[in-house]
């Protein structure tokens, strides 16, 4: 039984929910790190410090 997922719809949806935060999260925190690196921190809303 190759490629049989017993996730329903509701884990299913769970998944891709958590795949997008956990996407969002990295991007943020490699943004914050790479602009932090080159002398250019930013505020949590991703503007600009200072």
């Amino acid at each position: 039984m190759e490629g049989q997922n017993n996730m329903g719809i509701g884990g299913r949806l769970l998944a891709v929910v958590a795949a997008v935060a956990v996407m969002l999260a990295v991007f943020y925190g490699l943004d914050h790190l790479i602009m932090g690196m080159q002398g250019l921190p930013l505020n949590p809303d991703l503007s600009p410090a200072g």
